[in-house]
């Protein structure tokens, strides 16, 4: 019998927020903050589709994207030889829930041709604080080098607005070879060092917000990032700050959906932005951005990283 995706949901609400963690991809979705000033704020996008039956039932679209939205984490991230499926088998297979005396907990078996033997992982809000915590246990079966990396997915925002991102990196690539062909406008494979001034492929440069405010596909990454990101929107009167281990992940790839993609199930309807912390990066080997690089897992290894989403606001 074929799964019933996105399988089950379990609620989660503490004093500053209230949110859903889906057994698919063991995401967290539809999550939302409660500030101070009574204000309300839903940092992650959702996909319009999530309740479009011919959709969600559409079994030639993986998984995670007839629900994409919410936060997950990618082991192995992006395409990898180590596993045939996007993100890794924990992406598009639903994991199963454990007893926890703080927040969520769940847990995935990986097939026993993976490298990886299972992942666990932890969601909890923090106490007093518009805040949520995330742990995840990676636990290895073979010696292997995986890019590893976590899948927050952002909302670009109301229209017009000036987005922008705070935090110290060293520098920023565009991805080497074109995102989106005929769509994407940044510039393959060029080095910025604010992304006040993303490169275009017509010459000039271009600030994040306003590429977020464009139809666009793109992605770009930043290197040396000092373990913390703060995306600022101005209008809205909030700011989304991203924390994690930065000898866990020393890089953070951006990814732009905004209307871009016209395949289903985007369908040109999808706006958000990934605000992705990696241990990985990505080149230029014939002609695709393959992904190289990641962190070299020992038989039997245990790895556990921690990372946070909060709100505050302006």
């Amino acid at each position: 019998m074929p799964p019933i995706f996105p399988g089950p949901k379990h609620p989660l609400s503490w004093s500053h927020g209230s949110a859903e963690v889906w057994a698919l991809s063991g995401a967290i979705h539809h999550l939302e903050f409660w500030l101070p000033d009574g204000s309300a704020v839903a940092p992650l996008a959702e996909a319009p589709w999530q309740d479009d039956v011919a959709t969600t039932g559409d079994g030639t679209i993986p998984a995670h994207l007839r629900f994409l939205g919410g936060e997950w984490p990618c082991v192995p991230f992006g395409k990898s030889e180590a596993d045939r499926i996007v993100h890794g088998f924990g992406t598009d297979n639903c994991w199963t829930f454990e007893q926890s005396d703080d927040g969520v907990a769940l847990a995935i078996d990986y097939p026993d041709d993976r490298p990886i033997a299972g992942l666990r992982r932890t969601v909890r809000g923090v106490p007093g604080e518009a805040r949520v915590a995330f742990s995840l246990e990676v636990t290895a079966r073979r010696d292997c080098v995986l890019p590893v990396g976590l899948h927050p997915i952002l909302a670009p925002g109301g229209p017009g607005e000036a987005v922008r991102v705070e935090g110290a990196f060293s520098h920023g690539e565009t991805f080497p070879v074109v995102f989106e062909p005929g769509v994407s406008r940044l510039r393959p494979g060029r080095r910025f060092e604010t992304t006040q001034s993303l490169p275009l492929t017509d010459g000039g440069t271009i600030p994040f917000g306003a590429l977020l405010n464009k139809t666009t596909e793109e992605a770009f990454q930043l290197f040396g990032v000092g373990g913390a990101l703060r995306v600022v929107y101005p209008q809205s009167g909030h700011a989304v700050r991203l924390d994690w281990d930065a000898g866990d992940y020393p890089t953070c790839l951006f990814w732009i959906s905004t209307g871009g993609r016209t395949a289903k199930p985007w369908n040109g309807r999808f706006r958000g932005f990934g605000v992705e912390p990696l241990d990985a990066r990505f080149a230029d080997r014939n002609g695709e951005g393959a992904i190289t690089g990641g962190r070299r897992f020992a038989a039997g290894e245990r790895w556990t990283t921690r990372y946070a989403i909060g709100v505050e606001g302006l």
